[in-house]
């Protein structure tokens, strides 16, 4: 025997005495079988969850340039966003099953939720340029975005 044979034998025989003094393995996950390959990789039942929510008001912005400007009103302005993901039931595993090649990598069950919302108000705004402006009411202004995954 080469001195590599020798030493994979020791390595496996140590694994099995190892495995055999405690009495309990890692259960695989139903699906998922290993095969006779040098490399084996297996990457199931993940969830993603990445809720975005982006809220902006730009609310009773004068912007005025040689001008003059009288506002006598109140500006009310709300924006709100709300994403929400939630995981549900998961996945059942997979059905995996490694074949006998030298490297074997396998992807599967794997769910993404992305839920993204966004809220925008642009409420009350007033440029004057060289201009005259009188302005008596009151603005309001709400934007609501919500998404759910």
């Amino acid at each position: 025997m080469t001195r590599m044979t020798k030493l994979m034998m020791t390595l496996c025989v140590s694994v099995v005495a190892a495995f055999g003094i405690t009495g309990t393995a890692a259960a695989q996950t139903p699906g998922n079988q290993a095969g006779d390959s040098l490399v084996n990789v297996q990457v199931g039942d993940v969830t993603i969850l990445a809720p975005i929510s982006v809220a902006a008001a730009l609310c009773d912005v004068n912007v005025n340039v040689l001008a003059a400007q009288l506002d006598t009103g109140d500006a009310t302005c709300e924006a709100t966003a709300e994403s929400i993901a939630t995981p549900g039931t998961g996945g059942n595993g997979g059905g995996n099953q490694a074949g006998n090649s030298l490297v074997n990598v396998q992807i599967g069950d794997i769910t993404a939720l992305l839920p993204i919302s966004v809220a925008a108000a642009i409420c009350d705004v007033n440029v004057n340029v060289l201009a005259r402006q009188l302005r008596l009411g009151d603005a309001t202004c709400e934007a609501v975005a919500t998404s759910e995954a």
